[in-house]
């Protein structure tokens, strides 16, 4: 969410206030976990720390603090049920409210903004949490390149944009993937050599082959192999996907990770289906590799 919500940072504070509510540290049970921000203003929020009262608190506390001259305060959030505490979970957290508003700050937040829009890693120091012995590290949102233009790289693209992906979409013709399927997606056609630019950046890539062939499948990753992304998946059949494996003997330890077929098992039938079981996968995927 690092993207999303710091260019909307840097847009709010044209107009307004904000203050940054960061979770610093976690213990035992908790609904979010380090690093998770929200975004409160006298009249708004954006993302969630967790929900409930624990939520309705640093919301509170957010306010309070811009109505006030601080820049920062922390805040300890107890789980464990004792009187006092915000839930019954069992854990605890530790948040910091960071107040921005003016010139510097607003600068500060397009600076942040603008290098995660270009594919790059951005540190935030205590006086950016509002925490004297805190630091994090922004990751720019995986890119999510879709290879095809069919009914289920539709459904997927919908579901995606709701999750952090920067969204990328591969269809070899034009006409296989009309603009109105996916109006807020880079998108590239042609020869499948084409492909080899949703690679280049820094970002991590995550590619799923939804093609409606065989061949089209051969031909993609015959180009992606040479520069293997981090996730790489495709739909078919099994016998399609062993025929797919044999037909591209110099690229076998390439295809040594490739998901096939992509997906968690849910007896997915629908488009919008077999997009939620992939999506459920990415999303345990990129969990089990953040930094």
């Amino acid at each position: 969410m690092s993207e999303r919500l710091h260019a909307l940072l840097a847009r709010c504070l044209e107009s307004e206030a904000v203050v940054v509510a960061t979770v610093l540290a976690t213990r035992g049970a908790t609904p979010r976990k380090r690093g998770t921000r929200m975004l409160v203003t006298a009249t708004a929020t954006e993302s969630t720390i967790g929900g409930g009262e624990l939520e309705a608190r640093v919301i509170a506390a957010a306010r309070a603090l811009l109505a006030r001259s601080d820049l920062s305060t922390e805040m300890p959030i107890a789980l464990d049920g004792q009187p006092g505490a915000a839930g019954v979970c069992g854990g605890a957290m530790r948040i910091a409210l960071r107040r921005w508003d003016g010139a510097v700050d607003q600068a500060r937040a397009r600076a942040i903004a603008s290098a995660l829009g270009d594919g790059e890693v951005v540190a935030l120091d205590a006086g950016d949490l509002g925490a004297t012995d805190a630091s994090a590290t922004l990751q720019p949102d995986i890119r999510l390149l879709i290879v095809g233009g069919g009914h289920c790289a539709v459904a997927l693209h919908a579901l995606a944009q709701h999750l952090d992906f920067d969204r990328w979409v591969y269809a070899r013709e034009a006409g296989d993937a009309p603009l109105a399927g996916f109006p807020a997606a880079t998108r590239l056609t042609g020869d499948p050599s084409q492909l080899a630019l949703a690679l280049e950046t820094t970002r991590a890539v995550y590619a799923v082959l939804l093609n409606r062939d065989y061949a089209s499948d051969v031909a993609a990753l015959d180009v992606l192999c040479r520069q293997p992304p981090a996730f790489l998946g495709m739909m078919g059949s099994r016998r399609r996907i062993a025929e797919v494996r044999a037909a591209l003997p110099a690229h076998v330890q390439a295809l040594e990770s490739l998901q096939a077929p992509v997906g968690l098992e849910i007896e997915a039938q629908s488009p919008h289906e077999i997009a939620v079981s992939i999506l459920a996968q990415l999303i345990a995927y990129r969990r089990r590799h953040q930094d």
